[in-house]
């Protein structure tokens, strides 16, 4: 998996908690502290998720950060 592959992969992982959570990009932003487009930008996977935000994210949706990194199903080459 290439670094541009694992983060759109990650990004899914973050849509499909948010999804089941029914939380909307407009939150995600306030939680990030980003505009609305930034944060569908994130969600899209256009522009990868740095660390801190994925703390900031999984915290949010309270699940553990390496379920949304994918944390033993990622070989990044």
């Amino acid at each position: 998996m290439t670094p541009a592959e694992y983060g759109a992969a990650v990004a899914a992982e973050v849509r499909a908690e948010m999804g089941r959570q029914g939380r909307t990009a407009k939150e995600l932003a306030v939680v990030l502290g980003v505009s609305t487009t930034t944060a569908r930008s994130r969600m899209s996977g256009a522009v990868v998720f740095d660390v801190v935000e994925l703390l900031l994210v999984a915290t949010w949706l309270d699940v553990p950060v390496e379920r949304l990194a994918l944390r033993d199903r990622a070989e990044v080459s």
